[in-house]
């Protein structure tokens, strides 16, 4: 009814039966007891219908802060009521106890996000924030918000583009010109042929075949085409992002799949380049990882709780059985020693585990202590490959990451193929990356496409070196650079752009998504 109201542009019926449906809908949702399921009934119920109606009607009838309002009541709400249940474990009952945090107290409390929730997040963020999201008549919708006391909403609302046929086209035209498989295709385009005992999507290695890639013609016509897609999804906004420096992306769809880092202006200039870029499902999740910040603080202060724990735990190149049909890589064992390296000289305790001693129960005993976590392996959209005798188990699943308690975890570095990637549902990007996130740390840096191993190397033990410089030469009280995650991400990046032997496919594969500014 609501949708038939829209349709004969009866505005305040439709919103009426819209927000009626939505209620019934959150009673029904309240009463499921498993995350599958409540991912499950919210795409066909809210991804299909609701959500969307309300949004459009609100931005039709420009009420553009109900329309994102309803955009943003509508996204994540199963991770965001993981993370409302895990905050709550900590703060009601201790860190040992069970919540009693129930889904139809969190329907009437946390699952609400008002626009001076908005508001405050994006002053939080010390970042402009852009959520992106689709009209019911096909058309991109894009919301900038300042962070600035005032909190600045500035709506758009744009087509997909000529040549375009929908998201699913931009974003596969666009990784296709970089050489990167489409997220849905089953091997890399450039390599069809190689490791072929890689046959299927779930077991992607790190890859030693981009390094004598250079630059050639075909660089001008990838940045056309980078070109196009940013007139699309950046252009109509950039003026509004004027005297920004770090910049959250909020991605609807297939969207997650978009390398944005690497979308050129009009005088080829890189994304990255203006902006230290950060990616989160929607808003109402950082504000979840937000209000679980202060507990993370309290935790990491209480000396007593810490017990033996190490600061970081670092993992490379585990021994993969013959079984398993994985390629020993020697580059991930030497970016974990290089990184360990790193933190012994910033003062920090790490635990190294490489080869036979990275099996899952050895790297999961260390993981629950740590701040943060170092995996450099084999991975897929719904796991981590560690040492064992088979893939059941050596391998470390979504289900079982999700099931973890990192309590102390401030960053998670999947440095392997394919970790930002998975099922796009309403909830966001359903894989190994969200996992960790609902396992509890706020910030993770996965990968978008397969990486080259010693490209990786480089990468990581560049970005190690810029969030943990040596002590020597600092004050006794100083221990870390003060930079965040995104933009240290974000300075490694320029760098490889300045160096001719680089191509965008090798710099651009990792994002951080979480919180952009999560204390380390």
């Amino acid at each position: 009814l609501g949708l038939c109201y829209y349709r004969k542009g009866m505005n305040d019926k439709a919103i009426q039966y819209a927000k009626d449906s939505i209620a019934v809908l959150d009673t029904l949702w309240s009463n499921l007891e498993y995350d599958d399921r409540r991912l499950t009934f919210d795409d066909t119920t809210i991804k299909g219908g609701c959500g969307i109606i309300l949004q459009s009607v609100y931005y039709n009838i420009k009420e553009h802060r109900d329309a994102l309002v309803a955009c943003e009541n509508a996204r994540s709400r199963s991770l965001r009521w993981l993370l409302s249940q895990q905050q709550s474990r900590y703060k009601i009952n201790g860190p040992n106890a069970v919540s009693d945090h129930t889904q139809k107290e969190f329907q009437s409390s946390a699952n609400i996000i008002d626009f001076n929730m908005i508001k405050e997040t994006a002053a939080k963020s010390k970042s402009a924030i852009i959520v992106y999201s689709l009209h019911e008549d096909g058309d991109i919708l894009i919301w900038v918000i300042k962070g600035s006391e005032e909190a600045e909403i500035i709506p758009k609302k744009v087509g997909m583009g000529e040549g375009f046929k929908s998201l699913k086209d931009l974003v596969a035209s666009t990784r296709k010109t970089l050489g990167v498989r489409s997220p849905d295709a089953r091997q890399d385009l450039e390599m069809e042929d190689a490791e072929s005992s890689f046959q299927g999507e779930e077991s992607v290695p790190r890859k030693q075949t981009f390094m004598n890639q250079t630059k050639t013609q075909k660089t001008e016509i990838d940045l056309k085409e980078l070109k196009r897609v940013y007139k699309i999804l950046i252009d109509p906004i950039e003026k509004n992002l004027k005297n920004e420096k770090r910049v959250t992306v909020i991605p609807f769809g297939d969207l997650y799949s978009l390398p944005f880092t690497a979308l050129v202006d009009d005088h080829g200039k890189y994304l990255i380049e203006k902006f230290a870029l950060s990616f989160a499902p929607s808003i109402g999740t950082l504000v979840e990882l937000q209000n679980r910040i202060n507990e993370k603080v309290s935790l990491q202060n209480d000396k007593q709780d810490s017990s033996a724990a190490s600061f970081a735990v670092i993992v490379g190149n585990p021994h993969y059985h013959r079984e398993m049909r994985m390629n020993s890589l020697p580059c991930a064992e030497s970016e974990a020693k290089g990184i360990h390296g790193i933190m012994t000289g910033a003062g920090k305790e790490s635990k190294l585990l490489t080869g036979r001693e990275a099996s899952k129960e050895a790297v999961v005993e260390a993981m629950e202590g740590a701040a943060v976590i170092h995996l450099a392996s084999h991975g897929s959209k719904d796991g981590i490959f560690l040492s064992g005798l088979t893939e059941e188990e050596g391998k470390l699943t979504m289900e079982e990451v999700q099931r973890l308690r990192l309590r102390r975890a401030r960053m998670v570095v999947l440095s392997a193929c394919d970790t930002f990637k998975g099922d796009v549902r309403i909830d966001g990007l359903v894989g190994i990356t969200r996992a960790f996130i609902a396992a509890g740390s706020p910030t993770v840096v996965a990968s978008l496409w397969p990486v080259d191993d010693k490209i990786t190397e480089y990468m990581m033990t560049r970005l190690y070196g810029i969030l943990f410089p040596s002590v020597k030469g600092r004050g006794e009280d100083d221990c870390a650079s003060g930079v965040d995650v995104c933009s240290a991400l974000q300075q490694v990046m320029i760098e490889m752009i300045r160096k001719d032997q680089y191509s965008v496919k090798n710099w651009a594969p990792f994002l951080m998504y979480g919180l952009n500014d999560s204390p380390i």
